[in-house]
């Protein structure tokens, strides 16, 4: 039972294809580390008062559905605003939002402005990004 409780540690992203170290903390969830067993990828990334919008992924498709997750720090989850790129169009969301991404849809997010959570949920076998990447 014990592989059932993962911990959670904060990581860069720049070890994901496609990825750099990024704005604010990434916290990893369920990845191949601590859930090999699994078939579920997820983080965590706070980031506070965004006001220099950054690239740290370059656009890329998974072999699977992922979600992407975006809630503000205010009490009903609003205050964070970013870009998401779906396909070869860029989208303006302000958070709460929830973002269905399709296997083989290229995609892409960065942060605007603001302050909260962005949850990136990825089903992957062995719980492994890399091996989603294309």
């Amino acid at each position: 039972m014990e592989k059932l409780i993962l911990d959670v540690v904060a990581r860069s992203a720049s070890e994901l294809i496609k990825h750099t170290h990024g704005p604010g903390t990434r916290y990893v969830f369920s990845d191949h580390n601590n859930n090999p067993d699994g078939n579920i990828y997820v983080i965590m990334r706070t980031v506070e008062n965004v006001d220099n919008p950054e690239m740290h992924i370059e656009a890329h498709t998974h072999e699977f559905e992922s979600l992407f997750i975006f809630k503000g720090s205010n009490p009903d989850f609003s205050g964070l605003t970013v870009e998401v790129l779906l396909g070869d169009a860029w989208h303006l969301v302000e958070s709460p939002k929830t973002i269905r991404i399709p296997a083989g849809l290229s995609h892409n997010y960065r942060f605007i402005k603001g302050s909260g959570e962005y949850w990136n949920i990825v089903l992957t076998p062995g719980a492994n990004y890399n091996k989603t990447v294309k």
